[in-house]
């Protein structure tokens, strides 16, 4: 066990060594590491007046923007459990996340404070707060709790995933070890995603390099634009979704000076991986990542990666690399029993930065005593050690006695398409593929897409929404689109299945 944790002495060495360098921009102005590190120390010395403790849970709730990486730095480094909100929650999930972690205390703007206080919690609002020095704030107990975060949700009501202090330590060591280009002064990374998730871990690992974050509200594409134009960063972070916007928006275009494109949070399919190869050359790294044990779990470079979408690889699921240092990974049946080589299963993992347990309604709940995370995740280990996704065990379909992975389906498509099923007699369940575009023509290329996977696979209806769901992180919601297609369609049931309009 870590005993305890420099926070706010590591934080006034970087000031120290970058004080007028640019530590963070949101497209318009910037701010140096001399004064982030005064703003965070300013909160951090109110929480310790007020006399918060070490580990006790301080929520945060603010949109991407300068002001969340001061806040979050500031509460790091006053030793509080950080529990970053979601600016995008409802009323309904921000009571829940707030009465799950036992929030009191909210860290806000001006215009939001009213509503927390109707929840019941105190408010410290940051247009009040003044500037400090990190000199003179103790080291943090490396077992206090350090930061809470939610799970998605994509499945039920979210979960809280605590960490210690001491897990946030190392999972920042070891995700800077796995940097294939290292950051430094001079050097800087787009974020776009929401910083309460990714972008804050990567803000992180760049800022206590010395190197710079251009953190977006959102993929604002003439933002991303002028970023990009003006050379402004050489690093981005981007999961497939803000990919292939950015993709989108520069088609037929070369864009120099990217080194590393950090890639995850859902499956990266081949075609988008071409799109961005030619755009911005061979640089995008691969990663797997979940709440319950962050970046890194599995890393694929950015050599590697051009070499497996280079290949002609029919196994299933997408690959996502080898397992970082120090995290184990193994593949079981429904019994149990680990896996050999290439058989699909569920995913479990072990590592030293997973979390410390986990909050629901009954309570708080350590991890299994084995140490390994069942993560509800389809995955393969192939022979040369690679980890590759194959779905969500929650998102399998069971049609007409198969077993069908909705990516599998989903890869095969071009495009923003979600694959679900719906519930039919005859069949168990029947598969649906639904397109965000407003193209008449999609389905007609979709039938051709299809050509090359079984027939029994192939959706039974192939429709379009003008946006699909997703949740406050930005990952599209299966269930969310079930409920929304059984509102406007029923299933004419029998060995042809098809939907009706209701």
């Amino acid at each position: 066990m870590i005993d305890t944790i420099a926070w706010a002495s590591d934080l006034a060495s970087v000031a120290g060594e970058h004080g007028p360098a640019l530590a963070v921009h949101d497209g318009e102005r910037g701010i140096d590491f001399t004064e982030m590190a005064a703003r965070a120390a300013g909160l951090a010395w109110v929480l310790r007046e007020r006399g918060v403790a070490f580990g006790t849970p301080v929520a945060s709730s603010l949109r991407n923007s300068i002001e969340a990486v001061w806040v979050s730095v500031g509460l790091r480094i006053a030793g509080v459990a950080e529990t970053p909100l979601n600016a995008g929650y409802t009323d309904a999930e921000r009571a829940h996340c707030i009465g799950l972690a036992g929030v009191r205390l909210v860290v806000t703007t001006a215009a939001q404070a009213p509503i927390f206080s109707a929840l019941g919690c105190d408010t410290i609002v940051i247009e009040d707060l003044g500037v400090g020095s990190p000199a003179g704030l103790p080291p943090v107990p490396g077992d206090a709790w350090g930061r809470i975060m939610f799970t998605s949700g994509t499945t039920g009501k979210p979960k809280a995933i605590v960490y210690t202090h001491a897990d946030r330590w190392i999972g920042s060591l070891l995700q800077r070890a796995h940097f294939e280009t290292m950051p430094g002064p001079g050097s800087a990374v787009l974020l776009m995603t929401p910083f309460v998730h990714g972008a804050g871990l990567i803000t992180q690992g760049f800022n206590e390099r010395g190197a710079a974050v251009v953190l977006l509200d959102g993929v604002d594409l003439p933002r991303v634009r002028s970023v990009l134009e003006r050379r402004m960063v050489d690093h981005i972070f981007a999961p497939p979704t803000p990919l292939a916007k950015i993709v989108g928006a520069y088609e037929g275009q070369r864009i120099e000076g990217i080194r590393t494109i950090f890639c995850g949070t859902a499956p990266l399919l081949p075609s988008l991986y071409g799109k961005a190869r030619a755009m911005f050359g061979p640089v995008v790294r691969v990663t797997y990542g979940k709440t319950e044990i962050v970046n890194p779990i599995t890393v694929l470079p950015p050599t590697a990666t051009d070499a497996y979408y280079a290949e002609a690889d029919t196994g299933d699921g997408v690959c996502v690399g080898w397992p970082g240092t120090g995290v184990e990974i193994e593949i079981r049946d429904e019994s149990g029993q680990v896996l050999g080589t290439d058989a699909v299963g569920e995913i479990f993992l072990r590592g030293r930065h997973m979390y410390h347990g986990h909050l629901d309604a009954a309570g708080f709940h350590p991890p299994p005593a084995d140490g390994f995370h069942d993560t509800g995740d389809l995955g393969r280990i192939d022979a040369r050690g690679r980890l590759h996704l194959v779905g969500r065990l929650a998102d399998v379909i069971k049609s007409g006695g198969y077993k069908i992975y909705p990516d599998e389906i989903e890869r095969a498509l071009s495009g923003i398409v979600s694959v679900v099923s719906l519930p039919s007699e005859y069949w168990g369940e029947i598969i649906v593929a639904v397109a965000e575009t407003d193209d008449p023509d999609w389905a007609e290329r979709a039938r051709a897409e299809l050509t090359p996977i079984a027939r029994y696979k192939h959706p039974r209806a192939l429709l379009t929404l003008p946006e699909l769901p997703r949740n406050a992180q930005g990952k599209i919601m299966r269930r969310a689109i079930r409920d929304l297609l059984l509102t406007r369609w029923r299933v004419a049931d029998g060995p042809y299945p098809t939907l009706e309009p209701l």
